[in-house]
């Protein structure tokens, strides 16, 4: 079918349904013997009359009742069609909901803040800050729709990561402890009942247990904490040695009262992202989001 028979579609499924062709010819405003040649072009075109017709009555063909159908769907095809182009043409709109940590959202999420607020303004991003697991179980709980957590060592398949920096894992002592400082430099056995603060779960927490089992150290844990924020809080008060990511420390406001102390082989850093569920990049406006960070990170070495 070319496009101008297209135009006969609506015509002919006028009359099938009046069966009269002077009242559809009225309704449509057209002459009834333009309307009688565009029904002579759609039968040219499929090469078998559509009507049965005298001068009294007019009837479908069986060719015509085939017809008929397919000119129903290609009508809705068409409708279909022109809707989504429009819908394409709209700016995306709509909530999206990001769980962070407090770092994240002070130091990694402005830019792309901005970016999407420049790029699309009918979305509208609401940050809600936890430590970085808690935040990835409110992604798992479809409870947030974006997460800017580590990567883990084995993802989950069914989410999708876009890098967006690389950390260091630093221990860190109270800038005035010099004592306490030595102890964590001579390493080994000096590790041996040191007091430390550690993240209650995850990737952090696996990676500084994972370096404490390397080197054969039974550090006392003073205190488990939920976030980087109260891990730095209670090193600055002098309660015992922390371990944090650098990018935490690096922008922490109490960074003049603790220093970072370098030890042999420190634990493995690790990758920050964000993070969605497969599923939920089909929707519109996550979509929009997601594919104005990915580029841009990959443009400066995220990836």
């Amino acid at each position: 079918m070319t496009a101008a028979l297209l135009e006969g579609y609506e015509p002919f499924l006028h009359l099938c349904e009046s069966l009269r062709f002077a009242r559809s010819a009225r309704a449509l405003h057209m002459s009834p013997s333009a309307l009688t040649r565009c029904i002579q072009r759609l039968e040219e075109a499929v090469g078998q009359p559509l009507f049965e017709r005298d001068k009294r009555n007019v009837a479908l063909t069986r060719a015509g009742e085939i017809f008929r159908d397919h000119a129903r769907a290609q009508l809705a095809a068409q409708r279909a069609l022109l809707d989504t182009l429009a819908a394409e043409q709209a700016a995306p709109g709509g909530e999206l909901h990001i769980a962070c940590t407090v770092t994240a959202c002070h130091s990694i999420l402005p830019h792309l803040l901005e970016r999407c607020r420049a790029r699309y303004p009918g979305i509208h991003l609401q940050l809600s800050t936890s430590d970085a697991a808690h935040s990835l179980q409110r992604l798992q709980g479809d409870e947030v729709d974006l997460a800017v957590v580590p990567v883990p060592d084995a993802p989950d398949p069914e989410l999708a990561f876009v890098k967006l920096a690389h950390t260091k894992l630093s221990f860190i002592a109270p800038a005035k402890d010099r004592a306490l400082q030595r102890r964590v430099r001579r390493g080994a056995g000096a590790w041996n009942g040191l007091p430390v603060i550690l993240p209650r779960r995850g990737l952090e927490r696996d990676r500084v247990d994972a370096w404490f089992r390397a080197q054969a150290v039974q550090p006392e844990l003073y205190a488990e904490v939920d976030g980087n924020e109260a891990i730095l809080a209670m090193v600055s008060l002098g309660c015992g040695v922390g371990v944090v990511p650098e990018l935490v420390r690096t922008g922490s406001p109490l960074k003049a009262a603790i220093v970072r102390v370098a030890v042999i082989d420190p634990p493995q850093g690790f990758e920050v992202a964000l993070c969605a569920k497969r599923r939920n990049l089909a929707r519109r406006n996550l979509a929009a989001f997601w594919q104005l960070v990915a580029p841009w990170f990959a443009g400066t070495g995220g990836s």
